[in-house]
């Protein structure tokens, strides 16, 4: 096996573990094997990506993918919905500048654990944020289905710079007829 089906192989383990096999999983164990998936794909995947658009780093799809991973944990197990250990790990995530784009995901787990305060000083102080592929339509989607008004300025913005770009626009449109 060579050395990149090798990394390929521990990265999809780490996300079979969390997409299949952690339902019975404390939360504790939840947020070590992300943050295990997380290291990993950090350090073994740093070539440019050119399959994915909206992610520069091939580490980025990758985290990404473990918020999904997280995602379907929590459907499993939702009473770790409630975790302030999956939540401040989740913050940690969005926060570190390091892992870029690949935060997208992370945004939008603060939706489904109902993280409102966050995501609305998030969208408020991370103004990167709304000008990042990936990352602004997280930040839409989820100020959308979470019902959090005061951002019709920036759904009016994205609308306007960036008419290509469908489901973005779409909740743009939803956001505003909202609010």
């Amino acid at each position: 096996m060579d050395e990149l089906s090798r990394k390929h192989g521990i990265m999809r383990d780490l996300n079979n573990e969390l997409r299949a096999n952690s339902a019975s999983y404390s939360d504790i164990k939840v947020v070590e094997i992300s943050q295990k998936a997380i290291d990993y794909a950090y350090e073994n995947f740093k070539e440019r990506e050119n399959d994915y658009e909206g992610y520069l780093y091939k580490y980025e799809t990758r985290i990404a993918n473990v918020a999904l991973g997280i995602d379907a944990h929590l459907q499993k197990n939702t009473k770790n919905k409630k975790s302030l250990h999956i939540k401040n790990f989740v913050l940690d995530v969005i926060n570190n500048e390091k892992y870029g784009r690949g935060r997208s995901g992370f945004v939008f787990l603060l939706y489904i654990l109902k993280m409102d305060g966050e995501l609305k000083t998030i969208a408020t102080e991370r103004k990167d944020f709304w000008e990042t592929p990936r990352i602004r339509f997280q930040l839409i989607y989820a100020l959308y289905k979470r019902k959090i008004t005061g951002f019709t300025r920036e759904a009016e913005l994205l609308l306007a710079n960036n008419p290509k770009e469908t489901e973005l626009k779409k909740y743009a449109k939803k956001y505003m007829e909202t609010f």
